[in-house]
């Protein structure tokens, strides 16, 4: 028992061995459901496979294959992938903004109130909101019926399912209301003395706005873009049931070939090529404002 206290003491009073202690099983489970899934993608992207067998071939025939096979397919694909994320981070954003700095800096009482009543639709299922998407906007839907009722159309329009259209309006109208927390946070973070002093010198609204709101906003919208752009890049949910062949995206390469034909080394390489374009991403955001900053949002 005694030796039992003396490690006991000796653990008090190292206070680096408390803090590995502590953080032991956290680091445990990041390594067992991170690192190492992460680390069998990498060497499965260099390697060939008879079924589910690797062999024991490695070389870089998956990336060249993805960058250069079917004609330039997938690397189309993932530029057009690539450049959706960006649209539906900027248009999520544009919609969020405004929304966030009403309720911040506009609304007087009951500002938590306005925030839950905005995530109330968007506390169910992801399929079952985008199959009410297509409720409205399918060939059948109720935006086709309300236009050709009104003598707007003489038949209904095709085209507004099945798109890539339809993938940027359904995740930006997804992603939209999430990004007014993290936004909102960092405006009410604002002090209300300096926008008045700025005021009372004599600066108009969009002057106040543009050398003050917006800056002292950014770690907001800093969060709201990793929010959006990364997990939409890989997205493959909403392209498979809303876009269709015309709304595409580099998340269902890695889907098909993980579920569909089995082609693991592909869609490990697929996959790996997908890690390097976030952690650029990542790591260029973090560059603009520094991590200490971003912090403070989360």
């Amino acid at each position: 028992m005694s030796i039992f206290k003396k490690i006991v003491n000796l653990v008090r009073k190292s206070e680096k061995l408390t803090v590995t202690l502590q953080l032991s099983p956290a680091m445990l489970w990041i390594l067992l459901v991170l690192v190492i899934p992460l680390c069998i993608i990498v060497i499965y992207s260099f390697g060939k496979t008879i079924g589910i067998q690797l062999l024991p071939e490695r070389g870089l025939h998956n990336f060249i294959y993805l960058f250069t096979g079917e004609g330039g397919l997938y690397r189309s694909l993932l530029l057009k992938s690539l450049g959706m994320a960006l649209l539906i981070t900027v248009c999520s954003i544009a919609i969020a903004y405004p929304v966030a700095y009403f309720i911040s800096l506009r609304v007087e009482r009951y500002k938590y109130t306005w925030l839950i009543l905005l995530m109330g639709p968007y506390l169910v299922s992801w399929v079952i909101i985008i199959v009410g998407w297509r409720l409205i906007l399918g060939y059948g839907g109720l935006l086709n019926y309300v236009l050709v009722q009104m003598g707007l159309l003489a038949s209904p329009m095709g085209g507004t399912w099945g798109s890539w259209g339809t993938v940027v309006f359904i995740l930006m109208m997804g992603w939209a209301p999430w990004l007014v927390f993290p936004i909102f946070v960092s405006l009410e973070k604002i002090d209300r003395s300096v926008l008045e002093a700025a005021a009372d010198l004599g600066a108009n609204p969009v002057k106040r706005f543009l050398r003050i709101t917006l800056p002292l906003s950014s770690p907001g919208l800093l969060v709201a873009t990793f929010f959006v752009l990364l997990p939409t890049f890989g997205e493959f949910v909403t392209p498979i049931l809303a876009g269709g062949s015309g709304g595409a995206m580099y998340g269902m390469i890695i889907e098909s070939a993980f579920m569909g034909w089995p082609r693991w080394p592909f869609g490990s390489a697929a996959s790996v090529v997908l890690m390097i374009i976030s952690l650029v991403v990542a790591t260029a955001l973090l560059r603009v404002i520094r991590l200490e900053r971003l912090m403070e949002v989360l």
